[in-house]
């Protein structure tokens, strides 16, 4: 599970894409830069040392417990799994040389590289990487209550079982995992699941050295947990051993954090760049990066649609301006059902306008008028050109692309028709489409839910980073679009605080009853696996993981909102998720099954997606499709493979690339 902030994306996405310089931050704020104020053809001072921008920054590097991708970003290459995707995309060997699989895919057996290193901070070395390493990183992430181990839940067999346990041995030999001998390691699972290879990319099966573990606290031994004495996986560098292909050399909050190469790497000749340094940028510099690319210090910078110079930018690097390719990650509007806390709000002193709003955020047609009052692409052209923002356009909280049934049906096609068979209605639901835009929908909606009882106009609380350009100018063209289309019936309280206190709320936040706001566009989310269910599962009202930023407590049972979620429609999705989940031989009928729980989402409304993960044009030193490319798991993050050159890459010669890589060549 990758759990993605809005608000940290366009300064950390230069290098994101099939290695081919996605798109760099061009947030607004004060200050400007003249179109003419270089040459074009820019030479990047260092091929061998990457500097970019980015607003992540590590919140902890326990890699086996955390869910967040600014974690994930750095963690991915400081620690390998058993399996990563090659820069086609395609599963391939890493820690594991290969591995068995026996008949009804229930026990995976796989059989460990010789001579894999453990090495410190100091890249030293430490031990060799062991079956039994594997073992610890599944133990101690059960046992501190890792942020993704529900992933595992229903999965590895009795996994669920033990994190209620008492953590003992007795206990933890019931779960399917043993070190059958020093390089043999074998799953055993619940049931069928053909999708487990690409599960062993994510962080949550790496591997960890029981020794170093619980020589970092007594908190730390397996079977004793204890988080406030243990030190393992904080934000030092000698808090974790390394086997990936990077080790931290520093880190400074909010100035810089740098990687440099592992020597004792097992595949260091894939690991072409010496350091990587991130440079801490909060976006209230609309040129800093750009800025930086044209001193030759920064890889790759995003052309804004945002300056007010942005057409003379494109006409300067005419020739050589690209654009990110389509992703997984899907953004959109999430509702909060249970609004708890009011200490940030433009209405809610007043208890009359605060009831009808959570009464309005229950109703259907209230939700839907919403949906077809918000003009996504006029959002999304604030920093982008018109056709990137159409093409960043998704509707259904998938990637279109995540599977496809045996006669080559994309995923996508199967929501479409799910759609169709359950609304009676034909919609076309692919990127790129808007099926949803329409005033007079929106105040046809508007009149079904006065007959419901709500009062209009409804007032929505909406955070906003105040220091942020893009986001402020952002959050005002939703505004604009729902109050036009909805002549002034729907009100967006654009509610403006400082970073900090907004990404605490929105992003960080684990309490349901902190959730201090109506709706929210900041939070999103990118596959695990190549299965649905990697995206379905997160809003389960039993375990889902965005019950949280929804105001909502997991669990259908004894939990006190549980008539909320059968009022709003949680309670029929579990039901269709859990039938799916259920079909694990024929994945044909899986997909399919899979395919109308993501309709019924659509249907009732109680999320709305809305875009990709941040796209743009670009210029950019990245020799394309160097970098190994994933659309699951952590392989996306890894600076494994890429390259760098002196000359800015020409369109000409990206569009080569994306040919040859496209044929696998």
């Amino acid at each position: 599970m990758k759990k993605l902030s809005i608000s940290l994306l366009a300064s950390v996405m230069a290098l994101s894409l099939a290695a081919c310089s996605g798109q760099g931050s061009a947030q607004g704020g004060s200050g400007s830069s003249s179109a003419s104020s270089s040459e074009a053809n820019v030479k990047l001072k260092d091929t061998k040392n990457l500097t970019e921008a980015t607003s992540y920054q590590i919140q902890s590097m326990d890699y086996v417990t955390t869910a967040l991708a600014e974690d994930h970003e750095y963690n991915a290459n400081f620690v390998d799994g058993l399996l990563e995707n090659d820069r086609f995309g395609q599963l391939k060997d890493c820690l594991a040389e290969n591995y068995d699989v026996n008949e009804d895919a229930t026990v995976y057996t796989f059989h460990l590289k010789k001579g894999i290193k453990w090495v410190t901070n100091t890249g030293d070395e430490y031990a060799e990487v062991t079956a039994d390493d594997f073992v610890t990183g599944l133990r101690h992430g059960a046992e501190f209550e890792s942020g993704t181990g529900w992933l595992l839940e229903g999965v590895v067999k009795g996994y669920t079982e033990y994190e209620k346990s008492d953590f003992s041995d007795a206990e933890f030999e019931k779960v399917g995992i043993k070190a059958l001998d020093d390089y043999t390691l074998e799953f055993t699972l619940e049931g069928p699941a053909t999708y487990f290879p690409s599960m062993t990319t994510y962080a949550v099966l790496y591997p960890v050295n029981r020794q170093f573990l619980e020589s970092k606290g007594t908190g730390c031994k397996l079977g004793a947990p204890d988080k406030e004495n243990c030190e393992f996986g904080t934000t030092a560098a000698d808090s974790i051993l390394y086997n990936g292909g990077y080790i931290l050399e520093s880190y400074d909050l909010k100035s810089s954090t740098v990687l440099k190469k592992n020597e004792a790497y097992w595949d260091a000749d894939n690991v072409h760049l010496e350091t990587v340094t991130r440079i801490y940028d909060d976006g209230s510099d609309p040129y800093s990066i750009i800025r930086g690319f044209e001193q030759g210090t920064y890889a790759a910078a995003g052309l804004s649609a945002q300056w007010e110079d942005f057409d003379a930018y494109m006409q300067k690097y005419d020739g050589f301006v690209t654009e990110s390719l389509p992703n997984p990650t899907v953004f959109g509007v999430v509702f909060n059902f249970n609004r708890k806390s009011f200490e940030l709000t433009n209405y809610a002193t007043d208890t009359a306008l605060a009831e009808n709003t959570h009464k309005a955020i229950l109703n259907e047609n209230f939700r839907k008028a919403l949906r077809a009052a918000y003009d996504v692409k006029q959002y999304l052209m604030v920093s982008a050109p018109e056709t990137v923002a159409v093409g960043t356009m998704r509707n259904i909280n998938n990637f279109p692309d995540v599977v496809r049934t045996s006669d080559g049906k994309q995923y996508g096609v199967l929501v479409n028709e799910a759609y169709e068979e359950r609304t009676g209605e034909k919609v076309d639901l692919g990127d790129g489409q808007a099926p949803w835009l329409s005033k007079e929908a929106a105040l046809a909606y508007i009149e079904e839910a006065k007959k419901e009882g709500i009062e209009f106009p409804v007032h929505l609380d909406m955070l906003v980073i105040e220091t942020n350009k893009r986001l402020v100018d952002q959050g005002q063209s939703m505004k604009k679009s729902i109050e036009d289309n909805t002549d002034g019936q729907i009100i967006i309280e654009l509610v403006m605080k400082d970073s900090d206190t907004v990404q605490n709320i929105a992003y960080y936040n684990t309490d349901p009853a902190a959730a201090d706001y109506d709706i929210s566009t900041f939070t999103g989310w990118s596959p695990d696996y190549a299965d649905p269910k990697s995206f379905v599962d997160i809003y389960s009202p039993v375990t889902g993981y965005y019950m949280t930023s929804c105001g909502l407590e997991n669990g259908l049972e004894g939990v006190a909102d549980a008539d909320i979620k059968k009022a709003v429609g949680f309670t029929e999705y579990e039901e269709l998720y859990r039938a799916a989940d259920a079909i694990t031989t024929d994945l044909d009928a899986r997909y399919k099954a899979f395919a109308k729980a993501d309709a019924e989402l659509v249907d009732t409304c109680f999320y709305i997606p809305t875009t990709q993960q941040s796209r743009g044009v670009r210029v950019s030193h990245v020799v394309p499709f160097t970098r190994v490319y994933s659309t699951t798991g952590l392989t996306e993050y890894k600076y494994k493979g890429l390259q760098l050159q002196e000359d800015i890459v020409t369109a000409a010669d990206y569009a080569k690339a994306y040919e040859a890589w496209q044929k696998g060549e």
